[in-house]
């Protein structure tokens, strides 16, 4: 069907909320099988894969997350105690965040997925995922090599060397110059050190899941496409699943289905479950929601990456030859110490904020301090509370700071004196007053409805995607991560929404 508003079905099969990331992929393997009628529903706008905005179409992150249409609006999140609430960037739209995030194509490792199994979430090893990543691929550098793939639908590119900017360019030679392993292919196993960054783009365009997944799909008679409707609630029948109703341009309306699959994110998810009376009994009950599955699981464990940003001036040369150049185009990864694995990254920005800004953004990106996501009513047009509790624990605050203070010795090498105008940033004498007070996010929420063995405290579905303690609801996207990942999670959210998705398949033929 063409994109836009469509009247919206007094009934479906399966009803799948959210078009992003996850979403995306969910419908359109739901759909492939043509015996269910699959109603896909979007907060934000839908358009074709060919009408997607300018801004967030080419290589330029900024201008992408800079897209407020295709973001949540106002949506606020407390990154420490020391700060105050700030704008939280999730999206909203086809695509969602995958339209306007800073593309990063990096899989899950191995140390991730040894950690889920820890976790209790067995069927989801190393060894039982690796091909899913490689069947995704269309690497276009590395798809002939072993564990990789050529034909799947997520494009995979590098930039070529002459197109890196001045920035990158440095960091290369700097990581190189203080001894860091050089790796061709980032998602290699045992790729620490640095590695030429891996994007999901296509000659230059970024390929987002509306791209990838969606639009192939559009045109089959049993898919609809709702755009501009949000999810109230999800709706019960002696604790099964009957339908969902939906709030938008001043109305309701509820749509009936046996089945429903939550793809909406790790943040507003778990806000569709509360509403809907599946969550923590006593917050729901202090807003009055009639409890239909007491899971304190829900909205606990938000997990994000912590990172930090020293600053770079630019030369005039180097500026120059920054707004002209792809930034981020190298990544440094590696471990913060004994028993860590690639815990630390570190991306170069050859533009920031202002001409001739740039620097190096530096991540945690195996943190233990988890933060939560809490209802402020019943109404969806509230938006939802997120208290990241970033660096609460203080082993998150050391391992952050060893990464600055080696950023700092990365921005002293000789290679950063063609680029700096000025000295290199020093990391201030107050570094860990600094980090709780100026430390930002990634926009890597994950682990809000984490997946998990029935009766464990903070599980909320099983290995299958199946919410505990009703029937016919699933979540298939980041929230049911056990685990955060030690790298961007684009590819990851992919990876589970396609097994999640055949799982769900599987189960719904069954029940036919």
């Amino acid at each position: 069907m063409p994109a836009g508003d469509c009247a919206v079905p007094r009934s479906a099969d399966v009803v799948v909320v959210g078009a992003g990331a996850a979403g995306a992929v969910v419908a359109a393997r739901l759909s492939a099988s043509g015996a269910d009628e699959v109603l896909l529903v979007e907060a934000g706008e839908d358009y074709r894969s060919a009408d997607t905005p300018r801004a967030v179409r080419g290589a330029d992150i900024g201008r992408a997350l800079a897209a407020r249409a295709l973001r949540w609006p106002e949506l606020p999140a407390r990154l420490t105690p020391e700060q105050p609430p700030r704008p939280y960037v999730c999206g909203r739209g086809a695509g969602g965040s995958s339209a306007i995030n800073g593309q990063l194509a990096v899989r899950g490792t191995r140390a991730d997925f040894d950690a889920w199994v820890r976790a209790g979430c067995s069927g989801w090893s190393w060894p039982e995922v690796r091909p899913l990543f490689a069947a995704l691929e269309q690497d276009l550098d590395f798809g002939d090599e072993p564990g990789h793939g050529a034909r799947g639908p997520v494009p995979v590119s590098r930039r070529p060397m002459g197109g890196r900017g001045p920035v990158s360019a440095a960091l290369h030679e700097a990581a190189t110059g203080l001894g860091h392993a050089e790796h061709p292919d980032l998602n290699a196993e045992g790729a620490t050190g640095i590695s030429p960054t891996a994007w999901h783009r296509k000659d230059g365009v970024r390929a987002s899941s509306n791209d990838s997944f969606l639009e192939p799909a559009r045109d089959r008679p049993r898919l609809r496409v709702a755009g501009r409707h949000t999810v109230s609630r999800v709706l019960f029948s002696s604790g099964r699943v009957s339908g969902v109703e939906l709030a938008g341009d001043g109305h309701r309306e509820v749509v009936a289905a046996p089945a429903v699959v939550l793809c909406a994110g790790a943040v507003h998810s778990p806000a569709i479950l509360m509403r809907s009376g599946v969550g923590p009994d006593d917050h729901l009950a202090a807003l009055g929601i009639e409890v239909v599955a007491a899971l304190p699981g829900v909205g606990a464990g938000l997990g994000e990456h912590p990172a930090a940003l020293l600053d770079l001036r630019l030369t005039a040369a180097a500026s120059a030859l920054a707004a002209r150049a792809d930034s981020g185009c190298y990544l440094l990864r590696l471990p913060s110490g004994p028993g860590h694995t690639d815990d630390l990254q570190i991306l170069p920005m050859d533009r920031t904020a202002g001409p001739g800004a740039g620097g190096l953004l530096v991540s945690l990106m195996r943190p233990e301090s988890t933060g939560g996501v809490r209802l402020r009513s019943p109404d969806p047009a509230d938006h939802p509370l997120l208290d990241l509790r970033l660096l609460a624990d203080r082993r998150d605050l050391e391992r952050l700071g060893r990464a600055v203070q080696h950023a700092a010795e990365l921005l002293a090498h000789p290679a950063f004196r063609e680029v700096a105008d000025g000295g290199p940033a020093r990391p201030p004498a107050d570094l860990d007053g600094w980090l709780r007070e100026r430390c930002r996010v990634l926009y890597h929420p994950s682990g809000t409805c984490r997946m998990g063995p029935e009766g464990e405290p903070g599980s909320v579905v099983d290995e299958e995607g199946r919410v505990l303690g009703v029937e016919g609801l699933w979540v298939a996207d980041a929230a049911v991560m056990p685990v955060p990942c030690g790298v961007p999670p684009y590819l990851t959210t992919v990876m589970v929404a396609e097994r999640l998705a055949a799982a769900i398949g599987s189960r719904l033929r069954r029940t036919r």
